[in-house]
């Protein structure tokens, strides 16, 4: 019985970690900013990094995507991709409880 209800506590905690990108659903923020995506991306990796050291940027399709991991509640993932002369910034945050208000002025102060 143990067992089973550690399983299912755990598999409720799996739940709650997968990244927000994958949920689907609207960014809670989305900009534009005239930095084309490798530019912006320089700027906003290591403003994160000092927040969540173990936060890593990847290449996507037609940009990047920095995921701040998190153990308790969902990652922060912020989607960079090519828009018109710039970037599309689409910031994906977890519940209101666990949303990083310093995460988020470092999107804008990139911006």
């Amino acid at each position: 019985m143990r067992m089973l209800i550690g399983g299912i506590a755990l598999a409720m905690l799996a739940g709650c970690s997968l990244p927000a990108s994958l949920v689907p659903g609207e960014p809670n923020v989305s900009k534009y900013s005239s930095k084309v995506p490798k530019d912006y991306a320089a700027c906003i990796l290591p403003l994160w990094q000092q927040q969540v050291s173990r936060t890593a940027q990847t290449s996507i399709s037609n940009g990047y995507r920095i995921n701040a991991p998190s153990v308790i509640t969902a990652d922060e993932i912020l989607d960079v991709v090519k828009y018109k002369d710039g970037s599309r910034i689409s910031l994906y945050q977890g519940p209101p409880w666990a949303k990083s208000a310093a995460m988020r002025k470092a999107v804008k102060d990139c911006l």
